[in-house]
């Protein structure tokens, strides 16, 4: 049974932002050898229980290097609305949700729970509809006690 979260309760951390050039990652955003992604790591806690661990690789073109504190960046989404007038949320994606278990020990360590306590990992890739563009490719570990998925079939007109 999933716990019941209210947005109230919601916090984001960003707990790292880092400069990479890894060959599996720029290959994830479609990007050449000679260029650079930022790397962000967040988590989201609810009643101060870390229940997501969220990491997401942003093509550097798409990062404003001088933010002012970390904080800039507890929503990739708010950062491309007011900084690149990019609604995310109106981007093509592809999200890929599955069972991790064992939870991998660097996600369970951040999650506060054991590599035997099931997560869901989650992968998204969002591109700009445009172009075909990938503005952002992420990985998410989210504590199986949390996880909810709802399905409402589309009103057709009837």
């Amino acid at each position: 049974m999933s716990k019941s979260l209210k947005q109230k309760d919601d916090k984001v951390t960003v707990l790292s932002i880092e400069r990479g050039n890894t060959l599996e990652y720029l290959e994830k955003l479609g990007l050449r050898g000679d260029q650079f992604y930022y790397k962000i790591e967040r988590i989201r806690q609810s009643n101060d229980v870390t229940y997501i661990y969220h990491t997401s690789y942003i093509p550097e073109q798409y990062i404003n290097a001088n933010y002012p504190n970390l904080d800039y960046y507890s929503s990739i989404y708010t950062r491309f609305k007011l900084d690149y007038h990019i609604h995310m949320s109106d981007e093509h994606f592809e999200e890929i949700n599955e069972i991790a278990f064992p939870t991998p020990e660097h996600a369970a360590s951040v999650l506060g729970i054991d590599t035997q306590f099931p997560t869901v990992f989650q992968t998204k890739t969002t591109k700009l509809e445009a172009t075909g563009q990938v503005l952002a490719y992420s990985e998410t570990y989210k504590r199986a006690d949390y996880y909810k998925i709802k399905f409402i079939s589309s009103n057709r007109g009837r």
